[in-house]
This record gives C-alpha cells, sequence and structure tokens, in this order.
C-alpha cells in the first residue's frame, strides 16, 4: 500500500495519509493534486478511478446531485458543475426533493450504475480471455517444439540403427 510520495519540486517524502488528494509539502510548501484517489477509510491508494476501494469496499466515489457527475468521495466540488459536495448541502438537497423525484433519481442512478458495473464487466471479461488465449498459444508453440525434438530425436535414434546395421553387416565377412 502506498503511504508515502516524493514531492516533486524537492523529493521530501510527504505522507499521503495525512494530506488526502490535495498535498502541501512541509519542506518546500508546494502544493499539488495527487493523481488517483485514496480510500478514506483504509488509505489504500488507487491510480485509476475505481467505485470501490479494492481493499476494504468502501465507495470511492460520490455522485453530485444537481448534474449526476461523479466525483471522488473526498472531493469538495463537483468537477463537472462546480456544486458544493458538502453533506450537509447533499442534506439539503435531499431533504428538498420529493418521494417520486428521489425513487426516480435513485431509479436512473442504479441504471447509470448497473451500466457502468457491466462495462466494466465486459473489460475484465476480455481481459481475462486475452489472457487465456495468450496462454493457449503458448501452450500451443510449447507442444509443437516439443513434436519438433521429439522428431529430430526419433530421426536421430533412426540414423543410429541405420548406423549399426550398416556396421554390422560390413563387419560379418570378416567373421
Amino acid at each position: 500500500m502506498l503511504t508515502e510520495v516524493a514531492c516533486p519540486n524537492c523529493l521530501h517524502p510527504i505522507d499521503i495519509r495525512q494530506h488526502g488528494r490535495h498535498i502541501t509539502c512541509d519542506a518546500c510548501r508546494s502544493e499539488f493534486i495527487l493523481d488517483g484517489h485514496i480510500c478514506p477509510r483504509c488509505n489504500a491508494y488507487h491510480a485509476q478511478e475505481q467505485g470501490f476501494c479494492g481493499d476494504c469496499g468502501t465507495p470511492l466515489t460520490r455522485v453530485c446531485q444537481k448534474c449526476r457527475t461523479s466525483n471522488w468521495a473526498g472531493d469538495e466540488y463537483c468537477k463537472q458543475c462546480g456544486t458544493a459536495m458538502d453533506i450537509l448541502e447533499l442534506l439539503k438537497m435531499s431533504y428538498a426533493q420529493t418521494t417520486a423525484d428521489r425513487v426516480q433519481a435513485h431509479q436512473e442512478w442504479s441504471k447509470e450504475i448497473k451500466a457502468q458495473e457491466e462495462a466494466d464487466s465486459q473489460r475484465r471479461m476480455a481481459q481475462l480471455m486475452a489472457q487465456e488465449q495468450a496462454r493457449l498459444e503458448a501452450v500451443a508453440r510449447r507442444r509443437a517444439a516439443q513434436k519438433q525434438e521429439d522428431w529430430q530425436l526419433f530421426l536421430l535414434i533412426a540414423l543410429f540403427a541405420l548406423l549399426i546395421l550398416v556396421i554390422v553387416v560390413l563387419l560379418i565377412p570378416f567373421f
């Protein structure tokens, strides 16, 4: 698990568990944003954007209530529309909606999540199929090489047997 990064300016080690995504170097006071995401629960670093932490299962994204854009769970503002992602703001928006609106929004959201999960599943399956195809091709290459070695050994044994036969035939008149 990645817990430290080097400052891009002074190379001073920075403990990312204390900073989150917005990092300030204690040595040179440089500020930068960490690529990837850190799980807010177990501090596992994820280089690619994921919906859930691979170590503890904590959600790593939150959906903006205004534009329905997926944002990192630690973001303060929506990356699409700039709406505050504050929990109190989310609660206020949630209470302002009617039950029917919330149900419809959750249904749409669940469809989006299902579509995203299906796409992720298809991507993972394609990767597994490509790995399996590569494995099968490697096995086929090894079998072909083994057959060729077996054939060469057979020819060598046949040649040796023929050589012995020729020697025996040539030596018979001398006995």
